[in-house]
């Protein structure tokens, strides 16, 4: 107990050490140079193949420097048959081939540096947008999600023809809630509100996960959720209730499992309830933090969701062999090995040297 204590004492220092170079230096780099530079960061516009048609975009943010993978192709040709003008934000330098394979999918794409990460790039993309075009709605997704053929269609067909002001998957109610900015959508009304533009105008791009997280994606939340007269949000416990009520009390403790290892409850736990209290329960967990990742496989076997969480693994959320278990459960797709060999690629946190554990710990990586 006392080696515990005197361990935790010792962290102190060196997470606030990790925590000021790669967050407070970062934005105090960022706020200099934007002090300081008259110019801002260079962005290379491209006009894709794709002729626009209707009203509604999608700004879809790409960080693959190696190659268009599966789901970011998934992606684009589902945009592309619902005739969804697609302005695809990529976060790195792309060679002419790369260039010239993304065109046919795009109507516009901006290539810019990785400044501020997926919402620094939803910043440009708002302003050119503001600048050049007349949307109906504009939908924001990124490639951190998979996503499946499967049900993508319904999906982004909902996302661009809601008639919410806001639409999106999923909210987040950790901590502080917000509506997660992987997958989003907002109508004109919003896009062009004084509060939404003004919020991406003085949004500063920081280089630092927290800042993102807290500055961007719940900033944005509190900035239009206050204005928004409706929000619609596609998958939520409510909505899952009814699936889970319909099953046995035998059915419901094998889907217990499902849950991600920071929010299963243990087995002894669960065989103390009744069948209506173990359904709130099971809904009250996934509704406690990022429900894409707390209702990961619910969502998708239940509700047909087509998105799941690239960092599953990475996240300590479940381990390899529960990914594989419970996606050949609950879905038909043929991606299984792709996404097995890219988990185990990237790792998970456990892998991690001891100084980036501290940084993954501090929420920076």
């Amino acid at each position: 107990m006392i080696l515990k204590v005197i361990r935790r004492i010792a962290m102190i220092p060196l997470r606030r050490l990790v925590r000021f170079l790669y967050h407070d230096l970062r934005v105090l780099k960022a706020w200099s140079e934007r002090r300081c530079l008259s110019r801002p960061p260079k962005i290379d516009h491209h006009v894709g193949a794709q002729a626009e048609q209707g009203d509604v975009y999608a700004v879809y943010l790409i960080w693959q420097p190696k190659a268009f993978p599966w789901y970011v192709t998934n992606a684009l040709s589902a945009f592309n048959a619902l005739g969804i003008n697609v302005i695809a934000v990529v976060n790195h330098p792309l060679n002419d081939e790369r260039l010239s394979e993304l065109k046919k999918h795009c109507a516009h794409i901006l290539i810019r540096n990785n400044n501020g990460f997926d919402i620094g790039g939803y910043r440009d993309a708002t302003l050119f947008i503001r600048d050049r075009l007349r949307p109906r709605r504009v939908c924001y997704l990124n490639d951190s999600v998979y996503y499946f053929k499967e049900g993508l269609p319904d999906l982004f067909n909902r996302l661009a023809n809601s008639t919410a002001d806001i639409a999106a998957p999923f909210e987040n109610h950790e901590y502080t809630y917000h509506i997660q900015s992987f997958c989003i959508s907002v109508n004109h009304r919003i896009f062009f509100s004084e509060e939404f533009q003004n919020f991406w105008q003085n949004y500063l791009p920081v280089n630092s996960r927290l800042w993102t997280i807290n500055k961007g994606e719940k900033g944005l939340t509190a900035a239009i959720a206050p204005i928004a007269e409706s929000v619609e949000i596609f998958y939520t416990p409510d909505q899952l209730r009814p699936h889970l009520d319909a099953l046995s009390r035998d059915q419901l403790q094998k889907l217990s499992g499902y849950l991600p290892r920071l929010v299963r409850a243990k087995e002894a736990e669960l065989q103390k309830l009744s069948k209506p209290a173990f359904v709130k329960e099971m809904c009250r967990r996934i509704a406690t933090r990022s429900q894409i990742h707390t209702g990961a496989f619910l969502y998708q076997r239940f509700m047909g969701c087509p998105l799941m969480k690239r960092d599953l693994y990475y996240r300590l959320q479940f381990s390899l062999n529960e990914i594989e278990e419970h996606l050949h459960e609950v879905r038909t797709d043929d991606h299984f090995e792709d996404i097995l060999v890219e988990m185990k690629q990237k790792g998970s946190g456990r892998d991690l040297s001891y100084w980036n554990m501290v940084r993954f710990a501090e929420g920076l990586l």
